[in-house]
């Protein structure tokens, strides 16, 4: 006997929904299990507050907690003068507020075409999504600096605050790279004081600002192209993060990834030496 059109339609709608529920049954499980492995302990009992407030957006990790920096120099305006200027032929590309699984992984493509290292500023909370870019990242010899767990300013938060956002996302880096020197932390919109210094010190860090911002957020291909071309002496900022994440490449972030891919190689033949902040200040924070 020949099953009816609705007959048919009814199981295959059971057979979905079984499906779905299964999936999302084995989908609890393993993030369940790996809750279990990455639970820990607090920050510090004054932090404690601050980041039962980050939960359940990412598991509390192991706090590993790097040597302090003694002796180091920020990387702020007075020493980006100093030691750069027009006629330096040194370049850094470096990128805030990633990972995502579209910008990043097609600027990753085309800093690899031409041989470029550059510096990528992440977010705990974009790292714990994307664990497997960010793998990609460091595998392919970029630098993995901090720019912070949610990107706050950094002026509007208490010290117990400031110190849960650094210590909670650069302990998430260290679980993933248990050996890796995280060296430079970026505060968000550029805005710290001497607390924060001193609390970025106090976790290994130091400081590290920049004489370029773009606004690729709304410039062109073309525009893009043309401030990578004049990038001489300069730390440039742009940006590969996606909050709430789109699941495509946005058009900003198309312009972004069209614009460098137009200009790094002329770049490159013109002399530009595109570094990693480490690779030229990394003596000025041992």
């Amino acid at each position: 006997m020949k099953k009816s059109p609705l007959s048919k339609l009814v199981v295959l709608t059971t057979i979905s929904v079984v499906c779905f529920l299964l999936g999302n049954c084995v989908q609890q499980l393993v993030w369940t299990g790996t809750t279990a492995q990455l639970a820990s302990v607090p920050v510090s009992a004054a932090s404690h507050q601050w980041v039962n407030t980050l939960q359940p957006t990412f598991p509390q990790v192991q706090i590993r907690v790097q040597p302090p920096v003694t002796n180091g120099t920020n990387i702020d305006s007075d020493l980006i003068q100093q030691w750069l200027g027009d006629r330096s032929p040194e370049v850094f590309l470096t990128f805030d507020d990633g990972p995502s699984a579209e910008a990043t992984v097609q600027i990753l493509d085309v800093l690899q075409r031409h041989n470029i290292k550059a510096t990528f500023f992440v977010l705990g909370s974009n790292v714990i999504r994307l664990p497997d870019v960010v793998q990609r990242i460091v595998a392919e010899g970029h630098e993995l600096a901090l720019h912070s767990h949610t990107h706050p300013n950094f002026l509007t938060l208490t010290r117990e605050q400031k110190e849960a956002e650094i210590a909670q996302s650069l302990s998430l880096l260290h679980w993933y790279f248990p050996d890796l020197r995280i060296r430079w932390f970026r505060p968000p919109y550029g805005k710290y004081d001497q607390e924060v210094v001193d609390i970025a010190h106090d976790y290994g860090m130091c400081i590290a600002m920049f004489n370029e911002i773009s606004t690729d957020n709304t410039s062109s291909a073309g525009e893009i192209a043309r401030v990578v071309l004049k990038s001489r002496g300069k730390i440039m900022v742009f940006h590969d993060g996606q909050w709430p994440p789109l699941g495509r490449l946005s058009e900003p972030e198309a312009q972004l990834v069209a614009g460098l891919n137009r200009s790094v190689g002329i770049a490159q033949g013109q002399g530009a030496k595109f570094m990693t902040l480490s690779d030229y200040f990394g003596h000025f924070c041992p």
